[in-house]
């Protein structure tokens, strides 16, 4: 029985019969990223035996797993080749080594990510309204889209999450204008003047009132009446953290959890 030398990359028992020692690699990394449209990848072999008296008769390249069959230039008997056809998902790929008795693998991986955007967005703008800030966007396509999340800053360099919008599309996918908006509040603060002033102002005008005839005291309780209810009733204003400072853009999330984001807006 040979004793075998192993490298890292292959887990073997400790007593086997003498094997090649066999490793595999894209070039120039051991397991490889890619991003469409680009579609192939060179894919790097070592095989060495380890009794030089029995040398490596045989190398093969096979794909193990992966969302296509992708195309392997010369599989057998090379220790480099290119693969091509790749689609968006991740592959593994081994390398397989065999002397005039036993054999050896090793096993790559290569990941190949989507080229396209989520979506095409045709607008996204912020504008001030009655009830504070009203962020609206459109989009002309999705594509496995999950959802969009507004963000805020006050540097133009630290955003926060703001809220996060579900995709309107089905399943994440649409070819047709979609209109999303999302509004942020302002706060409910009481305008007007101090409700015991108004009461002093009430009672020091009770003996005037009662020298006026009944036709006169009537409408002159009314006009007090609407006074008092215009001085007290709640307005709407922005908070305080609405101020046209403060950024917004959109954080754009695809359903493989890929994210782009949205060109920085001011509010108008």
């Amino acid at each position: 029985m040979r004793t075998l030398l192993t490298s890292a990359a292959l887990l073997l028992s400790t007593l086997v019969i003498a094997q090649p020692t066999v490793s595999g690699s894209t070039n120039p990394s051991t397991d490889a990223t890619i991003t469409l449209p680009k579609n192939s990848v060179v894919l790097t072999g070592t095989a060495i035996q380890a009794n030089p008296g029995h040398p490596v008769l045989d190398t093969t390249w096979t794909e193990i797993s992966g969302p296509s069959v992708a195309t392997i230039a010369n599989p057998s008997n090379r220790m480099n080749t290119t693969v091509t056809g790749l689609v968006a998902g991740t592959y593994k790929f081994t390398l397989t080594a065999t002397d005039k008795k036993d054999a050896a693998s090793s096993t790559i991986t290569i990941t190949v990510l989507s080229g396209t955007l989520a979506i095409t967005l045709a607008s996204f703008n912020v504008t001030h309204n009655s009830e504070g800030l009203l962020l609206t966007w459109q989009t002309n396509t999705e594509s496995d889209n999950a959802a969009f999340i507004v963000q805020a800053s006050d540097d133009g360099s630290h955003f926060t999450d703001v809220a996060t919008i579900a995709s309107q599309a089905p399943n994440g996918n649409s070819t047709t204008p979609l209109n999303y908006s999302y509004q942020i509040l302002g706060k409910v603060v009481k305008a007007g003047m101090d409700n015991m002033l108004l009461v002093i102002i009430l009672l020091a005008s009770i003996g005037y009132i009662n020298k006026l005839k009944k036709i006169y005291k009537g409408l002159l309780m009314a006009a007090a009446c609407l006074f008092f209810f215009s001085c007290s009733k709640s307005v709407t204003v922005p908070e305080n953290t609405i101020t046209t400072r403060t950024e917004y853009r959109l954080k754009i999330v695809d359903r493989d959890g890929h994210a782009t984001y949205s060109q920085i807006k001011l509010p108008f």
